[in-house]
């Protein structure tokens, strides 16, 4: 007999990743002239540049960000209407930031300004209201001579990121070489898509449009979790250019709570099998392991243990695993989601590793959305490997009910070292992948193998997290608007003054 991939959705353990920053201010002597000796004309500066190389061979390796405009403009005339810096430097917390992109130890150095007239963020352009921000990559002490003018703090990198918590008087000052602000940005090639449109989608025998089985297996029966819905594919359509996946609460089959030994031709290693003992597959046990993962010999995965007659909700979910699969890139979703209680619609990842079982295997959540909320999460094992002691890292916010009337673009990128899960845009959730490395869990991490990972995409009913859906009005719907994987090809060119004065962005 065949037997399921199988999946686990267990209550796991929670590791946060707290962030935080500090930072005071204090006003120091202006520094508007150094800055505006600094620029001098465009062509004057870009003559320079040829020589400045030659000094950065043994500089100091600090990036200066000069103060700007708030209408965007830099004060004097270099690089005026060229460059854009992406933040003003109005106090020592904006220039922590700045200093955390580098994602590098190193020191962060704030110089305030005397003429500040002490209103930075009103929007009236004042070109006194930024300062002067440095940061200089390694270990580096500070010279305490420079405390009137300047204050400092030590950053230290971590998780995509950097930390410049405590601040004190002083300059960062240490043998360094100057560094590049910015790498460029990613270039990224379209790999595959899905739209769920007629070009992909295809009739079954009723003329119904249905998901393209050369992208997706629907999986069939009770799966994990203690979920309460019968997957069956008849609950994913393609309609109107996207996919409906609908939870209904409908009976598969007349009302059985027993579950029915079904089209069971063991081989010489498979067990003796009864109606008895499938018992265990449906309510309220619902087990996943043993008889419950047998499927029949047939192309549509049904279980051999068939307890359909004992679901009191439908509902359907997708997998790619075998068809499908994706390593490093980003994958982007357009969905519109329904959190009512017991609605669970999830996309989620989980590693095809051979002879890997979860959570050693691996496992993205890109979207998980249940009881009013969207939570992003990784799970890996811990130290003992079972799927009882899982570690799951997660970050989570609210929706409301007029938020879910539209649709909105989850967004996973997934590095060697790092994932990131955004929605429209907002990043809530960035994980340093080093936390499944063998010194903290025994195990090979499951990320940074280039290991193919497969997608589930599903809406479940009840279950571990989904809420108690009795008081809930049904039918509930999982809308997808696409699917679309990239790879990183590249990144853009950095223009040779980016690496003198910092600059992040060319407008």
């Amino acid at each position: 007999m065949k037997r399921h991939h199988h999946i686990h959705r267990p209550h796991v353990k929670y590791h946060g990743l707290p962030l935080s920053w500090g930072g005071s201010k204090s006003a120091t002597p202006s520094i508007l002239a150094e800055v505006d000796a600094s620029f001098g004309d465009d062509q004057g500066v870009l003559e320079r540049l040829p020589e400045q190389e030659e000094v950065n061979k043994t500089a100091s390796k600090t990036t200066t960000v000069p103060p700007m405009r708030q209408d965007g403009k830099h004060p004097g005339q270099g690089f005026q209407g060229i460059y854009h810096v992406r933040f003003p430097v109005v106090n020592e917390w904006a220039c922590a930031l700045m200093c955390a992109g580098h994602a590098k130890d190193g020191c962060c150095s704030y110089k305030d300004n005397a003429q500040r007239v002490g209103d930075e963020n009103d929007g009236d352009n004042y070109e006194e209201d930024t300062g002067l921000c440095e940061f200089q990559e390694g270990h580096v002490s500070v010279d305490v001579s420079e405390a009137d003018e300047w204050s400092s703090a030590e950053c230290f990198a971590g998780y995509e990121t950097s930390k410049c918590p405590a601040w004190k008087r002083g300059k960062c000052s240490g043998p360094s070489k100057m560094g590049a602000a910015s790498m460029g940005l990613p270039i990224w090639e379209l790999v595959w898509e899905d739209h769920f449109d007629h070009l992909t989608c295809v009739p079954d025998s009723s003329g119904i449009m249905r998901p393209n089985p050369h992208y997706w297996t629907a999986e069939v029966g009770y799966k994990r979790g203690k979920e309460l819905q019968w997957y069956q594919p008849q609950n994913a359509v393609c309609k109107d250019g996207a996919l409906v996946i609908t939870a209904k609460r409908e009976r598969a089959k007349p009302a059985d709570p027993k579950c029915e030994l079904t089209n069971y031709n063991p081989g010489a290693s498979d067990p003796e099998l009864n109606d008895a003992a499938c018992s265990v597959c449906g309510p309220p046990d619902f087990k996943h392991l043993g008889c419950c993962d047998l499927v029949q010999n047939d192309a549509a995965g049904t279980p051999v243990c068939d307890c359909s007659a004992s679901a009191e909700y439908t509902s359907a979910s997708l997998m790619t695993r075998g068809k499908q699969e994706f390593s490093y890139g980003m994958l982007e979703m357009r969905a519109k989601i329904d959190t009512r209680p017991g609605a669970w619609s999830s996309l989620w990842s989980v590693g095809d590793i051979e002879g890997v079982a979860w959570p050693k295997n691996g496992e993205i959540d890109i979207l998980d959305a249940y009881q009013g909320m969207l939570k992003a999460s990784v799970v890996h094992a811990g130290e003992s490997g079972l799927p009882s002691e899982a570690v799951q890292h997660a970050a989570a916010i609210a929706t409301t009910p007029e938020w879910e009337q539209v649709f909105h673009t989850w967004t996973l990128e997934y590095e060697r070292d790092f994932v990131s899960m955004r929605v429209d845009r907002q990043e809530i959730m960035r994980l340093d992948l080093s936390v499944a490395d063998p010194v903290r869990t025994t195990w090979p991490n499951p990320f940074k193998a280039d290991n193919k990972f497969f997608l589930i995409l599903n809406l479940a009913v009840g279950g571990h997290s989904g809420g108690d859906p009795s008081e809930s009005d049904f039918p509930v719907k999982f809308e997808v608007d696409y699917i679309k994987y990239f790879q990183k090809k590249s990144r853009t060119e950095r223009h040779p003054a980016l690496a003198v004065y910092g600059f992040s962005e060319i407008v």
